[in-house]
């Protein structure tokens, strides 16, 4: 099994097999997402990726 994993922007960067947590660039020429795309067409469905954590308010240092 897989989760996508994305950047701060909400992009696609990679994957991750959740068997050994190994992250699997999203590079045509890698073993690893061939197999995952392989995976994708026998109709399997990844974990969505997590969503990005909402944006803070800046700490007041002098207050903590």
């Amino acid at each position: 099994m897989y989760k996508l994993l994305k950047n701060i922007d909400g992009i696609e960067i990679a994957v991750r097999r959740l068997s050994d947590n190994a992250c699997i660039p999203l590079d045509p020429a890698n073993t690893d997402y061939q197999a995952y795309l392989q995976w994708i067409e026998a109709g399997n469905q990844p974990e969505p990726a997590d969503e990005p954590p909402a944006d803070e308010p800046p700490v007041d240092e002098a207050t903590e």
